[in-house]
């Protein structure tokens, strides 16, 4: 039975640039982060002692030192994980961060540019790391090799993030792009339905491998695993009632444990029995002996909780945040940098905790916000939340905190409180397509005059739903290199606006003007100068002799194009290329296209390199 990583992380932490390049412009978003288009329960309280813009401002600065350490893109152009690296030297992600990151770029669209992009390159990276039980739930653990390990079952924890995630996409950005964001949560949430909820459909079970005929495994459920927000926007989306009741049983167990297993009212990591009688597993059940503590399971609840009374006003949330807030106001003297890493449901300090950890702290902040007696130690727990440095956590810590102070300024929405609709990408040839990474531009000859140029083009088409059109991809192509430092003037430009690439279909304009296909590439060649048969107007391919494509996997296909004896203008900067599979402004309406994020070029002189 695999281990919780949390486990060794803990004693880790006790002492203890990345670049996106393949964004389209900057995505359309219906809520803005800093919109605050959700307005929380009337009875909750907000950290009053600075303004509005400078809560948000600190979320920024935060979440731009977040997204610097621990965002990467890797496995594949395109795809993007939070680098976790949680269990050992080889692990690269689990299934919990990724949630956390989708999440996290969902709301924080408007402030980042790239979350759009990051968003569909995790959920394709997602798609290609499916658990081995339910191909739409989530291998919980992969390597540095990209491939999952450990079993490649799920995590609840994840499955119901990254389904929140898609929800929040679906509002954020519309589902008529290039990922239908409302049909894959559906997709995720039917396979959370058979795997991850018992059968009676009264809670969550810890992963999809937790099965009847390991009975104290399956009757047994992780308290951080109830986000009661969560449930409600599934119980929206779908209608299906098993949410609701997995919801109202749930907050059963939680007085439960509360009122009787737990004098200072804090809640275990897991519980066993929550169809009978709730209460703490021992020691070592799953991950260490404090399985049946306040541990670092646990930590998350005050978040979990406190968030669904932000949004819901549900007095049982309110019951529960406060219950626990009260404890750890008395315990501290109402000083938040008392508050240790770990404790015993008596309230004794777990062996070993006495350190500060803002997986404990910062969620602490969310439950405070529900009732105004808090007021001032939740500006407190603000105000240490923002002073600890990124470079005093690891991950899992600086993750929670980031989603706490995400919550505490007004900035969680949930959606089934907003509208949603579509806000198409747009570009002079492509509307909603797919990401052009890895892009590598070469001018040569650029002082040599008109005719004597040459250009080269290498790149990467990466389409997170899958390759829009089938191959071989012989029905055009179309190409525009912009110069957006020159207004979006054409550098160079092959499409149905000048002339596209002809399909195969159409023929040449020489003999040698020919599309030839293998199983391992698509070639097109150009040897007449012109792309028009059969008018052949001359000149009219600007030097195109060949583009090459070859289909990597199921959504990237690898391009070349080599133009040469043309004429280009000097570009002054930063540049964006169009790549259409289609020779008609059709494909490009209909996002069978894609188009690279900005490009910076270095050099002189007669030669320039972009990327």
């Amino acid at each position: 039975m695999k281990a919780d990583w949390r486990r060794s992380l803990r004693r880790r932490v006790a002492g203890a640039a990345c670049g996106v390049l393949c964004a389209m412009a900057a995505a359309a978003q219906n809520h803005p982060f800093a919109s605050h288009p959700v307005p929380y329960a009337g009875t909750s309280i907000a950290p009053s002692h600075l303004a509005q813009a400078t809560l948000d401002q600190q979320v920024r600065d935060f979440y731009n030192q977040w997204k610097e350490r621990y965002i990467r893109q890797t496995c594949g152009a395109g795809r993007y994980v939070v680098a976790a690296n949680v269990i050992d030297g080889g692990n690269l992600t689990v299934s919990e961060a990724h949630g956390y990151g989708m999440v996290i770029m969902a709301l924080m669209a408007g402030h980042d540019p790239e979350a759009k992009a990051i968003f569909d390159g995790m959920y394709a990276y997602l798609r290609e790391h499916p658990s081995v039980y339910f191909p739409n739930l989530m291998a919980w653990y992969q390597r540095k090799s990209c491939v999952s390990a450990e079993g490649g079952d799920s995590a609840t924890d994840g499955d119901l993030d990254i389904a929140f995630a898609l929800l929040l996409a679906d509002k954020q950005w519309g589902s008529c792009g290039a990922v239908d964001y409302a049909a894959a949560a559906a997709a995720v949430l039917d396979d959370v339905v058979a795997g991850e909820i018992d059968a009676t459909g009264s809670y969550t079970l810890l992963g999809d491998w937790a099965s009847p005929s390991e009975i104290a495994y399956y009757e047994a459920t992780r308290s951080s695993d109830f986000m009661p927000d969560h449930l409600r926007a599934f119980a929206a989306a779908t209608g299906d009632p098993v949410f609701g009741d997995v919801l109202d049983n749930t907050y059963q167990v939680f007085d439960t444990l509360q009122t009787v297993h737990s004098s200072a009212g804090l809640l275990p990591d897991f519980i066993a029995d929550p169809l009978g009688a709730p209460h703490p597993v021992a020691p070592f059940f799953l991950e260490g002996p404090n399985d049946g503590a306040y541990d670092y399971n646990a930590c998350r609840d005050p978040l979990r909780i406190g968030t669904d009374f932000l949004v819901s006003g549900d007095a049982r949330a309110k019951t529960v945040a406060e219950r626990i807030t009260s404890w750890f106001r008395s315990a501290t003297g109402d000083d938040p940098t008392a508050i240790g890493a770990g404790y015993q449901l008596d309230g004794t300090l777990s062996p070993d905790a006495d350190y500060r950890s803002m997986a404990f702290v910062a969620p602490l902040g969310v439950a405070a916000m529900v009732d105004a007696a808090n007021q001032d130690w939740l500006e407190d727990v603000w105000d240490l939340t923002v002073a600890t440095s990124i470079d005093d956590e690891a991950y899992y810590e600086n993750t929670l905190k980031l989603l706490s102070m995400i919550v505490m300024s007004g900035n969680w929405w949930t959606p089934p409180a907003v509208a949603g609709g579509c806000s198409p990408q747009v570009t002079p040839l492509c509307t909603d397509g797919g990401y052009l990474t890895d892009v590598q531009l070469r001018f040569a000859g650029l002082t040599a005059g008109a005719d004597r140029q040459k250009l080269i083009l290498k790149g990467n088409l990466f389409f997170a739903q899958g390759i829009p059109v089938a191959g071989p991809y012989t029905n055009g192509a179309q190409v525009l290199i912009e110069d957006l430092g020159a207004g979006g003037a054409a550098i160079y430009e092959v499409s149905h606006v000048t002339t596209p690439v002809p399909p195969a279909a159409a023929g040449g304009c020489d003999d040698r003007d020919v599309w030839s296909v293998k199983p391992s590439r698509t070639l097109y060649k150009n040897a007449s100068g012109a792309l028009d048969p059969p008018l052949c107007t001359a000149g009219s391919a600007r030097g195109l002799s060949r583009l090459k494509y070859q289909r990597k996997s199921d959504r990237d296909i690898a391009l070349q194009l080599k133009a040469q004896r043309t004429t280009l203008a000097a570009p002054i900067g930063p540049l964006r290329v169009t790549w259409v599979l289609g020779s008609t402004a059709a494909a490009g309406d209909t996002g069978a296209c894609a188009v690279s994020g900005e490009l910076e070029c270095t050099g002189s002189g007669s030669s320039l390199r972009c990327q």
